[in-house]
């Protein structure tokens, strides 16, 4: 019989307090996401600090609900509580994560990603039996609203600003006419926005989720544009005749099924001038290094679990890189293999994602 183990209690209870932590969490994630759909951050936001009485009153919602929601809040320190008047409220750090979808600490639609999963978790114990993950329609509609809600600053803000003018002769090109694809598209805010920057030049956006297709065309339709499109490439692949100008993929290697397949697709439908703009998650070549330097490691890999590995074996030979799977060290060999003679990451960078300029 094998000896008793040696528990230490405080250890027992430290570790505990973590888990119920963890519990927490995941309550949270539901709670505020019911909190972000209803819109009673930005209520908070407008009206506070105020009681719950008050909160119903600018709401129209019922007290009782509001009053335990808010305490709820108040404890897992996303909101403000004064105890003098029983009030409640929202610090202005607080209001930019959680309302302010134009900048770039705006975190709230990770609520709504996360919630979106929870239909999944029944098939998880069959994805770890069979290796078999799912696509992104598998993970259904919400899913691919939330990730494109995530999605939106550098699209909005960056892209046309900044990211675009410091790759070399891009801007241009666009300007003159180019022929660009936009590979793993998804609600299309890119291609769009590139659309309408650069009317000269004629856009494709490709995805094989139909959610984000029709994310993408309903989008498409609120606009007058005339030079974009979104197509499935398994109806309408990619050019292989070297006519495309410029390609972009933002967050779409690492959940590729066959990724070497698409960088190679990639190089072969672009021109010999051509220019391949790759956004992916920054991250490093060790599990050790990213356990140790990423303070979003973990994160990341719940993403990757969830959503990205799991598209990425969403067929039975899948790469399943995963959400830290691209990292620089990766995107250089792989474009060498493919065929890309120059690499180079640009200056330009978030903390979540590097950005490569790469080229035949």
């Amino acid at each position: 019989m094998a000896e008793a183990t040696q528990v230490d209690r405080e250890k027992l209870e430290i570790y505990l307090k973590q888990v119920s932590q963890q519990v927490m969490a995941g309550f949270n994630c539901s709670l505020s996401h019911v909190g972000d759909k209803l819109g009673l951050y930005r209520k908070l936001r407008d009206n506070g600090p105020v009681t719950s009485m008050e909160f119903a009153e600018a709401t129209g919602l019922h007290e009782r609900w509001l009053r335990e929601w808010l305490r709820h809040q108040a404890c897992v320190g996303q909101i403000d509580y004064s105890a003098d008047d029983d009030s409640f409220s929202l610090s202005p750090e607080a209001a930019i994560v959680l309302c302010d979808d134009e900048n770039p600490f705006y975190f709230a639609a990770g609520f709504q990603a996360v919630v979106a999963t929870h239909e999944a978790v029944p098939k998880l114990g069959d994805s770890f039996r069979t290796g078999l993950g799912l696509t992104y329609d598998e993970q259904g509609e919400a899913c691919a609203c939330g990730i494109e809600r995530l999605n939106n600053y550098v699209p909005r803000n960056e892209l046309v600003q900044n990211i675009l003018p410091s790759l070399s002769g891009v801007t241009d090109k666009l300007v003159s006419g180019a022929r660009v694809a936009d590979v793993g598209c998804g609600a299309g805010q890119a291609t769009l926005v590139m659309a309408e920057a650069f009317p000269e030049s004629d856009f494709v956006g490709y995805d094989t989720s139909d959610h984000a297709l029709a994310n993408a065309n309903a989008h498409l339709k609120e606009t007058e544009l005339k030079n974009a499109r979104f197509v499935n490439p398994t109806v309408e692949p990619l050019p292989r005749d070297g006519s495309v100008d410029f390609v972009t993929t933002f967050d779409v290697i690492h959940d590729a099924p066959y990724p070497g397949r698409l960088i190679a697709d990639i190089h072969r439908c672009l021109n010999v001038d051509g220019t391949w703009l790759c956004s992916d998650i920054r991250s490093f070549p060790t599990f050790a290094e990213n356990l140790r330097e990423n303070p979003s490691a973990g994160l990341f890999y719940g993403f990757s679990l969830m959503i990205c590995m799991s598209s990425s074996m969403s067929t039975p030979d899948g790469a399943g890189l995963g959400t830290l799977g691209f990292n620089e060290q990766v995107a250089r060999e792989m474009s060498e293999t493919a065929g890309f003679s120059r690499f180079a990451r640009l200056e330009f960078g978030t903390a979540v994602n590097n950005y490569y300029e790469i080229r035949p």
